[in-house]
């Protein structure tokens, strides 16, 4: 009498075969959490500067984007926590009332980390609806923990226009 079914070798090349798959797959997976973590950084950093560029232009007032953990005021620690656009029409960097808030873009739990460096000030970036001198301009620069090489660099100049690299930045090795 014979029995049907699978013998021992046939199991384990089965077996290889589904570790192979399954390895790459968690690699794959990683890949593509590291790029939508990216992308989506990257998107909600240009949404805010769009909107902070339109709310001055259209209004005719300073506003201002800065780091925030809580989305009430600038009182973030880094510029992963959170971004938040509002009015700033004294200069103080602050908001002084919740009508002034225009947007807030809390953390979407990303591995990555977003920093920012400009001048006068690395804690916030401010547009004038009048170009003038006091004008901000820097970088935003986005490393992937993960080392996926999913980083990228936001630079702005003092008109408010941007562009995009996307390059391993020597601030994340």
């Amino acid at each position: 009498m014979r029995f049907a079914g699978f013998s021992l070798v046939e199991l384990l090349v089965a077996l290889a075969i589904l570790t192979i798959m399954a390895a790459a797959t968690t690699y794959l997976y990683q890949e593509w959490r590291s790029y939508a973590d990216s992308e989506s950084r990257l998107t909600q950093l240009t949404s805010a500067i769009v909107v902070t560029e339109s709310y001055a232009l259209a209004f005719g007032r300073a506003v201002t984007l800065c780091k925030t953990q809580t989305g009430d005021n600038c009182d973030g620690n880094s510029w992963s926590q959170g971004l938040l656009v509002f009015f700033d029409d004294n200069n103080q960097h602050q908001v002084r009332s919740a009508g002034e808030r225009i947007k807030v873009l809390l953390s979407t739990g990303s591995q990555g980390t977003l920093t920012y460096y400009g001048f006068p000030s690395s804690n916030y970036w401010q547009y004038q609806p009048k170009v003038s001198q006091s004008q901000q301009n820097g970088t935003f620069i986005y490393c992937d923990n993960r080392q996926m090489h999913r980083d990228w660099r936001l630079v702005i100049n003092k008109t408010g226009r941007y562009k995009v690299e996307r390059l391993r930045d020597e601030r994340c090795l």
